[in-house]
């Protein structure tokens, strides 16, 4: 029997970035207020609101990734979620895996989102190597165990970090320091690389989110914003293609091609 094919991208609901993001901080920002009152009522001297301000975002933008690849990857979950890997038990941000198949398709979140200069406005560069260190492992991990699956990275920053140094923004050091993880086309490349790996960009107000792919056709400014970035629903559907390039599901009629 011949194997079914999808339905045409062009017939399916596109999630808008700026409702994502809008989304996103409204529900981080609301758990973040509760979660401060609670510890002050709770006596607690410090509360680490980078820290839990991470972790809401990325449960929040796993939901909504999740949300808007569904249709293609039914069953699609997200949430910190455990995954097998070559040394027991790791956790990703977003997961698709089927019994038959095991792991096809994982998405890793790290994120900073407050500088530590300018009261919060400049200087993102912080946690750069745990992040990166932390990246890999989870890559090896899964690639050693199941090295057909489809590994994403992504770090989300602040549009703030485009414009915050003279010399080299956070964001140009972000993209070179992270551009050894890239790369990984075929399932005999060094696993410890990612097959994608973008730098999510977002405005604060909640207006706007790009996703700048990293050793993609745009090149990187020293002090600047990119001159483009990939909208949300491009991010999916360049997913999506990845996905199923590394699955052989590269025949489509006319017109229902990933982002034609």
């Amino acid at each position: 029997m011949a194997k079914k094919s999808r339905p045409p991208a062009s017939k399916r609901t596109i999630p808008d970035g700026r409702a994502v993001i809008e989304a996103v901080l409204d529900a981080t920002n609301r758990d973040i207020a509760e979660a401060e009152a609670k510890a002050v009522a709770g006596g607690k001297k410090k509360f680490k609101k980078d820290l839990n301000f991470a972790i809401a975002f990325a449960k929040y933008m796993g939901v909504e990734v999740a949300k808007g690849l569904e249709p293609e990857f039914p069953g699609i979950i997200s949430g910190e979620k455990p995954s097998r890997a070559v040394r027991g038990m790791k956790r990703v941000d977003v997961k698709y895996a089927t019994p038959e198949a095991g792991l096809g398709l994982a998405l890793s979140f790290k994120s900073v989102h407050f500088g530590e200069e300018e009261g919060g406005a400049a200087d993102f560069i912080h946690n750069m190597k745990r992040n990166d260190e932390e990246l890999r492992v989870e890559a090896t991990g899964h690639h050693l165990r199941q090295p057909y699956a489809v590994m994403v990275a992504v770090v989300f920053l602040p549009f703030e970090s485009c414009e915050d140094h003279d010399e080299t923004s956070s964001f140009a050091s972000w993209v070179e320091y992270l551009w050894p993880l890239k790369g990984r086309t075929e399932a005999e490349d060094p696993p410890d690389r990612y097959e994608l790996v973008y730098i999510g960009l977002y405005a604060r107000d909640g207006s706007r989110l790009g996703f700048y792919e990293i050793g993609g056709g745009v090149p990187c400014p020293r002090k600047s914003r990119p001159k483009s970035l990939l909208s949300f629903a491009e991010c999916l559907v360049r997913i999506r293609k990845v996905y199923d390039e590394r699955n052989g599901l590269d025949f489509f009629f006319e017109g229902e091609k990933p982002g034609e």
